[in-house]
C-alpha cells in the first residue's frame, strides 16, 4: 500500500472515510477484495497478499481497521523474515485486543522492513500511527510523537490525515491531491457524488521520467519498465447506522492508467457486527 487518506469523525452522517491505493509488484500474487478467516478466528474483509498470507488494508469482525505503508529507503533493505502485512492481521485478531501501546510493546519494530502502521478501534474511538523507521526531526520533536515499544508513535484524534511511503502527511503532491479531494468529498451530501471525487484522484495519473518523482507526484503509479505500479484502489465508508461499505478496483496494471475504466470491482456492504453482502 502506496498511497492513502482517512477522515476520522470529520462527516456527521459517517465518522470514517478512507481512500487509498496499493501499489505493488506486478508477479506477486494478491487476492481482491473478499471476506476471510484469521487462523485464530474471527472476519476479516480485505485483499490478501497471496504469497505471505497479510495485508495492507483490513477491517476486522472486532470493529477494528489496521492501514500498511511501506518506509521508501535507498539502497532497498535487505528483506526481513517477517512480513509487514502480518502486522496488519496481528492487530485484527478477536482473540486477543491490545491497546495500540499494548501492541507496540508486542512486536519488535526491528524484525521488520521500513513500514507506517495505521492502527484504528472505532468501539473505543481510539487511532494511532506507528512506525519504525526515524520520522525526521521535525516530527521526532513534536511532543505529540512519543517512543513506545521503540516505535515512534502518535495517537490520532479527529481529523483528515494522508500517508504515503515517508512520515505522516509529508507534503509529497499525491498526498496533497488525495487530501484536498478527501476535503471536497466530505462537503459533497450525494455519496455517490462524494465518492467520484475520491477515485478520480486516486486515478491521477502525473508521468514522469524520473521515478522519485513520479512515485511522489502521481496517485496512480505506473512503471512498466520495473513491473511496478498501482494494483488496485479502495473506498471504505462507515456511517452512522453501523454499515461500512468497502467498493475496490482492480487494475489489469500492464495495460496501463488508461484503462483504469475497465477496472474489475468488487463492493462489499458490512453491518459492521453483522453479516456481510456482497456484490
Amino acid at each position: 500500500m502506496c498511497l492513502m487518506a482517512w477522515a476520522l469523525g470529520q462527516d456527521p452522517a459517517a465518522p470514517l472515510w478512507v481512500a487509498a491505493n496499493r501499489d505493488e509488484q506486478w508477479d506477486r500474487p494478491t487476492l481482491p477484495l473478499h471476506a476471510w478467516t484469521l487462523p485464530q478466528g474471527g472476519t476479516v474483509w480485505s485483499g490478501r497478499d497471496a504469497q505471505a498470507g497479510g495485508s495492507w488494508l483490513a477491517f476486522g469482525s472486532a470493529g477494528r481497521v489496521a492501514m500498511l505503508t511501506n518506509v521508501r529507503a535507498w539502497p532497498p533493505e535487505p528483506a526481513q523474515d517477517r512480513s509487514r502485512g502480518s502486522l496488519v492481521t496481528a492487530w485484527l485478531s478477536p482473540e486477543d485486543l491490545p491497546t495500540w501501546a499494548e501492541f507496540a510493546h508486542r512486536h519488535d519494530p526491528m524484525a521488520y522492513n521500513g513500514c507506517n502502521v495505521v492502527l484504528g478501534d472505532v468501539l473505543q474511538g481510539r487511532w494511532a500511527r506507528l512506525t519504525n523507521r526515524d520520522p525526521g526531526p521535525a516530527l521526532a520533536d513534536d511532543p505529540a510523537t512519543e517512543r513506545v515499544g521503540g516505535w515512534w508513535a502518535r495517537e490520532l484524534p479527529p481529523g483528515v490525515y494522508a500517508l504515503s511511503n515517508a512520515a505522516l502527511d509529508t507534503p509529497w503532491p499525491k498526498l496533497r491531491r488525495l487530501k484536498s479531494a478527501l476535503d471536497q468529498a466530505l462537503a459533497t451530501p450525494r455519496v455517490d457524488a462524494a465518492c467520484c471525487t475520491l477515485l478520480e484522484a486516486l486515478r491521477t495519473h502525473v508521468p514522469s521520467a524520473d521515478v522519485g518523482q513520479h512515485l511522489e507526484s502521481s496517485p496512480y503509479v505506473h512503471l512498466p519498465e520495473r513491473r511496478y505500479g498501482t494494483r488496485s484502489s479502495l473506498i471504505a465508508r462507515w456511517d452512522r447506522a453501523g454499515t461500512l461499505t468497502l467498493t475496490e478496483w482492480t487494475y489489469a496494471s500492464p495495460q496501463g492508467p488508461a484503462a483504469a475504466d475497465c477496472a474489475d470491482q468488487r463492493r462489499i456492504s458490512i453491518d459492521w457486527w453483522g453479516m456481510p453482502t456482497s456484490s
